[in-house]
């Protein structure tokens, strides 16, 4: 398959994150923040599970340290910040209400199944579940890119989908499209060592040096982890970047038959599923296979310039 050109023009955003539990939210959000390409319409903030990584109440905190990175950003206007759910769903039949819950369903309001709110979910998907099960209907106004999974076929997750097992359930349950980005394609294409920041984006004002400056505290600071997760302790993967590569059509994906997802994390396929051109969307998939890095960090590179420039400095 080429690499993909799916990027609307204004494509309207909602983006749910974890920010603070490490540094690949930061990115996404500016890099998404940055995008002429999209409307980011608000950030909902969450929980990090049983990981508890953010002070409690959880979702301020996050909140907190998206509204820090949107102050490094000089936008002429930011998107509103809303805390979302500080806990997983205790139940998959009982939603979570609470402010960004509600800014979700009422923001997709506007949106019909012709013309979908897209929600990025890199953290949780707490509150987009809590959403849907207040509002089913929800699923024909919205679509869904997420990072999660170990990888395909097989499922299971080290985070983000464990931090809310029975969310993604509801997710996958829904008549919503559905795209994924998972760690194995995200670590084999988008692990960033500090050198490599510093070359590309050290140079792009404060914003860039703010980025870089995070990944290299992160990696001095985790370097046991890095070690673990990438192979080494020098990189870091950006992981969350993925759903803004989808976007900007800078990946490549197949589509498969949806899966139920089991208490454990593994997927349950269907028996025999008829050809995928036979699938209606709500029971296909798509899952990114790869990503083209090099494009996706020079799109980075060049917004964080015209920043720059538009500083002057």
């Amino acid at each position: 398959m080429d690499i993909e050109r799916i990027e609307k023009t204004n494509r309207a955003i909602i983006l749910s994150t974890d920010c603070g539990a490490e540094i690949d939210d930061q990115w996404a959000l500016s890099h998404l923040a940055l995008s002429p390409e999209f409307t980011l319409l608000g950030i909902v903030t969450t929980h990090t599970g049983e990981h508890e990584l953010l002070a409690q109440p959880a979702a301020e905190t996050s909140a907190q340290v998206a509204r820090e990175i949107l102050d490094h950003l000089s936008l002429q206007s930011q998107p509103p910040v809303i805390a979302g759910s500080s806990k997983a769903l205790s139940h998959k039949s009982t939603p979570q209400p609470n402010p960004g819950v509600d800014f979700i369903l009422e923001t997709s309001r506007a949106y019909t199944p012709s013309q979908r709110l897209t929600v990025l979910v890199i953290g949780a998907a707490t509150d987009v579940a809590s959403a849907l099960l207040l509002d089913p209907n929800l699923a024909d106004r919205i679509e869904i890119i997420g990072m999660g999974f170990n990888q395909w076929p097989e499922g299971t997750d080290p985070f983000n989908v464990k931090n809310d097992i029975s969310a993604w359930q509801i997710l996958l349950e829904s008549q919503a499209p559905i795209v994924v980005g998972d760690t194995t394609v995200t670590a084999r294409h988008l692990r960033m060592t500090r050198e490599r920041a510093r070359a590309d984006f050290s140079s792009c004002g404060v914003s860039g040096r703010y980025l870089t400056d995070l990944l290299a505290s992160w990696i001095n600071t985790n370097g046991d982890l890095c070690e673990a997760v990438a192979g080494d302790r020098f990189s870091w993967p950006i992981w969350d970047e993925v759903t803004v590569a989808y976007l900007l059509g800078f990946t490549h994906s197949e589509i498969y038959p949806r899966p139920a997802l089991r208490d454990d994390m593994t997927f349950e396929h269907v028996s025999r599923a008829p050809a995928i051109s036979q699938l209606p969307p709500a029971q296909r998939i798509t899952w990114i296979t790869a990503i083209d890095a090099d494009r996706l960090w020079g799109d980075l590179r060049h917004k964080l310039d015209r920043v720059l420039d538009t500083q002057g400095a």
